[in-house]
């Protein structure tokens, strides 16, 4: 899922920046969410605190308490994030901008008053694009696309017809078997019981008398068994 944060103080702009995105989206059949705020407040800096991973930030270069260019900086500089993209808004051009486009890896600067649907939609596919290069895990349901970052991929359990992808953000349902998914994964992700794949470097520790795992953001499951204790301890050694 693609995470959009939309910042402007303008309404109707603001209004006008989601719904390009809604068309784009739905146009591309991807699974996405917009967060919308109104100025640089506590609001959006609690956002900025849970920063949920595929983020997208489109943000204005004017607001009434800071700008685009203060929340740019505390995104990559104080939360570390380098990989979403951030796209800022503008009512006119400048040189200026070409520094902060390097120094904070701006993706654009959009100017208002020139085509700006056309520019974001040309920017939107530069930042699918980006997300998509991140280690992820990806599927297709209903006819839906799913990106999911194998970091945030807690298990992954059959229930029934359905297998269940358990991240540190939601769960996830596809219709594929275990054995098909674990083809796709990384060598941390191991069978851990019949019909059940953990992801090792989300675990926190495993108690073997109650077979429950405990996952580092503080999530429990009973997803081991004994028949897999050795292979597990193996790599948990190695």
């Amino acid at each position: 899922m693609i995470n959009y944060v939309v910042v402007d103080d303008n309404n109707i702009h603001r209004k006008k920046v989601c719904n390009i995105i809604v068309t784009y989206m739905m146009k591309n059949k991807l699974e996405f969410k917009i967060s919308e705020f109104d100025d640089y407040n506590k609001e959006l800096l609690f956002h900025l605190k849970t920063n949920k991973s595929n983020s997208v930030y489109i943000l204005d270069i004017e607001l009434p308490n800071g700008d685009g260019i203060d929340i740019a900086r505390k995104i990559r500089n104080e939360h570390n994030d380098w990989i979403s993209p951030i796209i800022i808004i503008t009512a006119h051009a400048s040189l200026y901008y070409e520094t902060y486009k390097q120094r904070l890896q701006v993706l654009d600067f959009i100017v208002k008053c020139s085509n700006p649907e056309i520019n974001l939609k040309e920017s939107l596919n530069i930042c699918i694009k980006m997300l998509n290069q991140t280690k992820s895990y990806r599927y297709t349901c209903n006819s839906v696309d799913y990106v999911i970052p194998f970091s945030k991929i807690n298990y992954i359990q059959r229930q029934g017809r359905k297998t269940k992808i358990s991240t540190t953000d939601n769960d996830y349902f596809q219709y594929v078997s275990i054995c098909n998914i674990i083809k796709k994964l990384p060598k941390e992700f191991l069978i851990s019981s019949k019909g059940t794949i953990i992801n090792i470097s989300n675990v926190k520790k495993i108690d073997w008398k109650t077979y429950t795992v405990y996952f580092n953001d503080n999530k429990i499951g009973y997803l081991v068994s004994k028949s897999h204790k050795k292979e597990i301890e193996e790599y948990v050694i190695c």
